[in-house]
């Protein structure tokens, strides 16, 4: 069966360079720390897959990085928060009846959930930031603005790897377009380097990704309205 509409994220393990990585992780252990829990996770969805990105090394963390659940329908708290594209915080699954069947809580007894949603620059989900808890945690307008400052550093790490592939593009385009190409004298077409000759508009799109947009210059206008007269 074809899955269609499966929103694919476009920031791969390729794309999150390890000192990316590594701030993250700091992130998490520091924050996890502070708030006095055993798990911090950064999740991350793909299409039909939800995974554990990056796990904290707090003491008692339950969750390893690397986990991956089908998505949507994992059962995971973080799931529901990437719906909700809101804040979501569960003081204690087990006196909650949307959660008190969850296997977080009944066979990891993790039953406090802190997350919010990692919106990517597109504006699509990147994942979720999240700290769990094996104890009740109704947490603190402290803490919920601390995690919602974690959010904040972690998209702009999205919104950094985005710019720097604009500037690596930018940088290949004026690079191609420095090099001497050849093109016929007769149809104008240029030989790419695979020796295929192509049209001029084909070559700058593969270039520089640019959608040409046809018209006339003045000078043919007037040459062609002369030979209809």
């Amino acid at each position: 069966m074809i899955l269609e509409n499966i929103d694919l994220n476009p920031y791969n393990r390729e794309k999150l360079t390890e000192d990316i990585l590594k701030e993250w992780q700091s992130l998490l252990d520091e924050t996890a720390e502070i708030l006095g829990v055993p798990a911090g996770l950064i999740t991350r969805v793909d299409g039909n897959e939800i995974e554990i990105l990056l796990s904290s090394t707090t003491e008692g963390n339950p969750y390893p990085a690397d986990c991956t659940s089908k998505y949507p329908d994992s059962g995971w708290y973080c799931e529901h928060t990437l719906k909700s594209r809101g804040l979501n915080l569960i003081p204690n699954a087990l006196q909650d009846s949307q959660w008190q069947n969850n296997s977080a809580a009944v066979d990891l007894h993790i039953i406090s959930y802190l997350g919010i949603p990692i919106e990517r620059p597109d504006g699509g989900l990147f994942g979720t930031v999240c700290f769990l808890d094996n104890k009740q945690n109704a947490h603190n307008d402290m803490h919920i603005r601390l995690v919602k400052q974690v959010k904040r550093m972690i998209e702009l790490s999205l919104r950094i790897v985005l710019a720097k592939e604009e500037i690596d593009r930018r940088d290949r385009l004026l690079d191609d377009l420095s090099k001497i190409y050849p093109i016929c004298s007769y149809c104008k077409k240029v030989r790419e380097e695979t020796g295929q000759w192509v049209s001029v508009e084909k070559y700058v799109q593969d270039i520089s990704g640019a959608i040409p947009s046809h018209g006339v210059c003045p000078q043919c206008y007037e040459r062609e309205i002369n030979q209809l007269a």
